[in-house]
């Protein structure tokens, strides 16, 4: 018996993992968005079914009137099928916040539950006490029953599987046991179908689960810079529009966004003097550091060439913007090793606030650039300047 109670738990926890627990975790969002919009579309189909499943049943299960078979049980399986598709039909097919929705499939899964349980105990109950002739229909309803919701949460596995396994199991045991042996061979049979519904659950899920990998992995690679990882300039938009768009500026952000331009010095000469897969080194060197210095930044760019962007949630500090465009200064400027060599390169920041420098994004890159090539400028004529000077002086 412990043998045996040992493999049910082992086999549930396949389950479980197999139904979510191994789920990455860069996925669980959409994986929650798009079960919420599958199990919407077909609820009222769901509900539907086990309606008219639910008045065709009490119809059939025994003669007279019985209070609990052909009222009370029926009517609340219609009433709350009823009533949950009036709830998800109310939601709409408008945006749903991400915690409502999990809230959501949580309510469904443990209704799903509740509903199967009470499903099978009804079966259980009209399956000893009905006649002969009729008692074999309960199982045959509630079997209808359970595989139509287990068709409809399929996308939901856990809800799935939970209302077989809460509506099945004690049904198919009783049938099983029988002395009749049509009986026993149709619970055999009901148990062998319920176990290939099960693997159909768990595999549609499983080419939901790759599906949505995959295509996580494909967004990735359209908004990432194949040299360095970092965002590229598709991304670097999108993330500004998203921040920008739909009030999320203000949760996010304070109300302000600061983007900064950097622009590499010296890295053309670089890049001519000692080749191009040193000058692709330093632009990796370059982003690994800008990743270091800017962890928080809800976006770190390469948007060509020797040239990158941060975007910033605003800390609405001057010198916290000033001391993390000294350290990007700093660490730049910091040698790059290749294959023996050290290679130098800075870099001149130009940056700008949204909204006050700009309502657009187009706006923000032209005020951060202007800032940028000041300060270039800047540089140029304080090194024309220690030339002069160095030159005039004594030797």
């Amino acid at each position: 018996m412990s043998n045996a109670l040992r493999q049910c738990r082992y086999q549930w926890r396949r389950v479980l993992r197999a139904t979510g627990c191994a789920v990455p975790p860069a996925i669980r969002d959409d994986l929650a968005r798009l079960q919420h919009d599958r199990i919407g579309a077909l609820i009222p189909i769901l509900y539907l079914t086990i309606a008219t499943i639910t008045i065709v049943a009490a119809s059939a299960s025994g003669g007279g009137f019985d209070v609990m078979y052909h009222a009370i049980l029926p009517g609340g399986f219609l009433g709350m099928g009823m009533y949950r598709c009036l709830v998800w039909y109310r939601r709409g097919d408008g945006p749903v916040d991400l915690v409502k929705v999990r809230r959501h499939l949580r309510s469904t899964t443990w209704l799903a539950l509740i509903m199967g349980l009470v499903g099978g105990l009804w079966t259980l109950d009209a399956y000893y006490t009905t006649i002969e002739a009729r008692r074999i229909l309960a199982p045959v309803f509630i079997f209808m029953i359970t595989f139509a919701g287990a068709i409809c949460l399929n996308s939901l596995p856990r809800a799935a599987i939970g209302v077989m396994v809460s509506a099945l199991t004690i049904p198919t045991v009783a049938m099983i046991l029988s002395n009749d042996m049509g009986i026993r061979a149709m619970g055999i049979s009901l148990m062998i179908v319920s176990w290939l519904m099960t693997g159909f659950i768990i595999h549609n899920f499983a080419q939901t689960v790759s599906s949505l990998k995959l295509s996580r992995k494909l967004q990735l690679l359209a908004g990432s810079d194949a040299l360095t990882g970092l965002a590229n300039r598709r991304a670097f938009e999108m993330k500004f529009t998203e921040l920008t768009g739909d009030g999320a500026l203000a949760e996010e952000t304070d109300g302000e966004i600061v983007l900064t331009m950097i622009d590499l010095d010296g890295f053309k000469q670089a890049n001519d003097h000692y080749g191009h897969p040193a000058g692709d080194a330093v632009l990796i060197e370059v982003a690994k550091r800008l990743r270091k210095i800017c962890p928080r930044a809800p976006c770190v760019a390469r948007l060509g060439g020797d040239e990158f962007a941060i975007i910033s949630a605003s800390q609405g500090d001057a010198e916290f913007y000033e001391a993390q465009r000294e350290a990007i200064r700093v660490a730049i400027s910091l040698p790059h090793q290749w294959e023996g060599q050290q290679i130098t390169v800075s870099a001149s920041l130009g940056m700008a606030t949204y909204p006050r420098d700009g309502a657009s994004l187009s706006e923000l890159l032209k005020h951060s650039d202007q800032a940028l090539y000041a300060e270039k400028a800047k540089t140029l004529r304080r090194r024309v300047g220690d030339d002069r000077y160095s030159g005039a002086g004594p030797r």
